[in-house]
């Protein structure tokens, strides 16, 4: 149901000609001045700050600063993440969550596809889909099949383990969409839309729901429409159930979803479907189960035993997403699921286990060890696929070699390179106006105190690559935090005036380098 874009490659060329190699220390002694000048006049304050800058081609070091210590990476975490997964599942790996009869029952497996059901992916599929498209066309295979009559629903989520929720994720955003659960079956990216619509002044306002269901209900006792004003709502869940509470004021009918984490995610699914094979004539008779939002009970839905051994008399649906759109979605909107979805899931394929935080982690040291050496593997801390966990450390210098062994595998440098984005979209929409002459892929990290940016710059017509990664801890909200990111664009800038061959000044002038002012932008 989904399609993967084309993107123009280019290539990434191997060969140094003798005539640049033997300008390069000179031009790496300036490179290198040129940052150690940014720093010192950066207002950056008490924040600590690392840099590493290498060429992809020749492994040099063209520039550093802290570039051995650890850093809490945040967002470019996901840098680790999805090359992990595209050397261990391979670019051409496509994803597939099946429906599948057993008997009377209907079992549904989950691949951990985190694209399954995202109606930001269903939007870019041909032909166009929605989420009420897909559930239908869901519903329509079980029927065509010739079912009338169902025992039970079970959705085998087997492929992951059920921990869904990482213990060091901050405990008070548990229910916004960029701390959605992990769960082995993902459906709509384990995240409810509610869009609100007002009523008269001072009444309730209504609402509608994606995906569209029976079996949950919102209480919107504790919000009132307006006249005046703005719209200011917003979602409560409780933690342990789907029971959610609309709070604030509504005066406009949102376009936009007010979007809240959904909980216990592959049962919630398996009743969702429940739910609209029943509207389409399908008769589930076995024992009720407990509907996940707190509203009695509904079709006999359950989530497969460990150890249940599952047939599967025929397939009647399969659901494919290529890894491409995948990692693409995860860096260039630095979508958190997709990435927690892929480590559990390259943990799963390199152990046979169910996929889990830990041996997706260890699976990210063995290729960190192998792709960039043991010490990269031994000093960095992986908790997490995104970079939510403030426990990451990374250092720049592991990151830009890392980027480089990227670069330099012919199997998955385009489709990783690619995936991230340029200046103009995604997490870059607002950054880099000032734009490089040469081409600039980059991945930016955010969270409390951390700004993080690291990726390549690339000379389009020769395919010169130059890796670089610029941490940022412990920075204080207002200006330090306006510095860091002009101090990203800045090091972008210099790098940008190497590769176009601009004439940097020797070290210990005062003569700025062609671009190092570029202004900062969100």
């Amino acid at each position: 149901m989904t399609t993967t874009k084309n993107w123009r490659l280019f290539p990434v060329a191997l060969a140094l000609c003798a005539a640049a190699a033997c300008s390069l220390p000179v031009a790496a002694q300036a490179l290198q001045g040129e940052v150690d000048r940014l720093l010192h006049g950066s207002k950056l304050g008490k924040s600590r700050v690392g840099i590493s800058i290498v060429d992809a081609r020749t492994g040099e070091i063209l520039a550093a600063k802290n570039s051995e210590q650890e850093f809490c990476p945040a967002s470019n975490m996901k840098l680790l993440t999805t090359g992990a997964a595209l050397w261990t599942l391979k670019p051409d790996f496509v994803y597939k969550t099946e429906l599948r009869l057993d008997g009377d029952r209907l079992v549904v497996v989950g691949s951990g596809d985190p694209a399954f059901g995202d109606p930001e992916i269903l939007q870019n599929a041909s032909p166009r889909l929605t989420v009420s498209d897909m559930m239908n066309t869901l519903t329509g295979s079980v029927t065509k099949a010739g079912v009338k009559r169902l025992s039970e629903i079970v959705v085998d989520d087997r492929i992951f383990d059920r921990e869904f929720v990482h213990a060091t994720w901050p405990k008070d955003q548990l229910d916004r969409w960029y701390c959605a659960e992990v769960s082995g079956l993902i459906f709509h990216a384990n995240v409810l839309d509610v869009y609100p619509r007002p009523g008269s002044d001072g009444q309730r306002p209504s609402v509608s729901i994606d995906p569209e269901t029976s079996i949950v209900e919102i209480d919107v006792s504790k919000s009132r429409s307006v006249s005046t004003g703005s719209n200011s709502v917003w979602l409560k869940r409780d933690a342990s159930d789907n029971r959610f509470q609309l709070m604030g004021d509504v005066r406009f009918p949102s376009t936009q979803p007010v979007r809240v984490t959904l909980t216990q995610n592959p049962t919630f699914f398996g009743q969702l479907l429940a739910d609209k094979l029943e509207h389409a004539g399908v008769v589930i008779s076995g024992a009720p189960s407990t509907v996940p939002g707190g509203g009695g009970t509904g079709p006999a839905v359950r989530v497969a035993d460990p150890g249940e051994n599952l047939g599967a008399e025929r397939t009647i649906a399969v659901i494919t997403t290529p890894l491409a759109d995948v990692v693409r979605r995860c860096n260039v909107e630095s979508y958190n699921l997709y990435a927690e979805a892929m480590i559990k899931r390259i943990g799963h394929d390199v152990t046979g286990q169910a996929g889990s935080w830990e041996n997706g982690a260890s699976v990210i040291r063995m290729l960190l060890s192998e792709k960039v050496g043991p010490d990269a593997a031994k000093e960095t801390i992986v908790r997490d696929g995104s970079g939510m966990s403030k426990d990451n450390r990374v250092s720049p210098a592991t990151m830009t070699r890392w980027l480089a062994a990227l670069a330099n595998d012919k199997n998955v440098s385009q489709m990783f390179i690619h995936s991230l984005p340029k200046p103009g979209e995604g997490t870059l929409e607002r950054r880099f106006k000032n734009r490089p002459r040469n081409q600039l892929f980059a991945k930016s990290g955010y969270i409390r105190n951390v700004r993080c940016l690291s990726g390549y710059v690339i000379d389009e017509k020769d395919g010169h690559v130059i890796t670089f990664s610029i941490l940022a801890n412990d920075v204080p909200a207002g200006e330090e935090d306006q510095a860091a990111l002009q101090l990203h664009e800045q090091v972008v800038a210099l790098i940008d005036g190497y590769l176009s061959k601009d004439d940097l000044p020797a070290k210990g002038t005062d003569k700025p380098a062609r671009g190092s002012g570029a202004k900062p932008r969100r």
